[in-house]
């Protein structure tokens, strides 16, 4: 059957066009900054990877303050982290400005996970994110948890 041939083409054609526009879409740091969160909020590792650095350096600091520059060492850590279905957020943008050359944005950040015991725990934190103009797009170079008092 013609259609049938033709509804899975397009059904394996979409998620793909999908993803190239959603890598593509740094080209503000506005929409750099919306294709970040999308990627976070839909899990999508393509879409992230999109908006990070091609640079060996990327600054992360974890809530608990663990501090590394390794964009390897990122990548591999939020591309597991983006896999894990048990963990939830909201989040609410504080600020975010940019010039010609970098932006910053500051969310308040709630989030729950399960721990390895399958125990619930929840944080609340200030998440800081720097994104530095990059081969013509806007890519995050700087990722910074900071935990809020309780």
């Amino acid at each position: 059957m013609k259609t049938s041939s033709s509804i899975r083409r397009l059904a394996l054609i979409l998620p793909l066009l999908w993803q190239l526009s959603a890598v593509a879409n740094t080209s503000s740091f506005d929409a750099a900054l919306r294709t970040h969160l999308a990627a976070i909020e839909n899990r999508d590792w393509v879409a992230f990877e999109s908006t990070l650095t091609e640079a060996d350096t990327l600054t992360f600091i974890l809530p608990n303050g663990r501090l590394s520059k390794s964009s390897a060492e990122f990548k591999k850590s939020t591309q597991a982290w983006l896999a894990d279905r048990d963990w939830s957020w909201s989040y609410q943008i504080l600020s975010a400005t940019s010039n010609a050359s970098a932006g910053v944005a500051v969310l308040d950040v709630k989030y729950a996970d399960l721990d390895e015991a399958g125990v619930e725990y929840k944080m609340h934190y200030l998440l800081s994110l720097v994104f530095n103009k990059e081969r013509g797009g806007w890519r995050l170079i700087h990722d910074q948890n900071t935990l809020l008092s309780k």
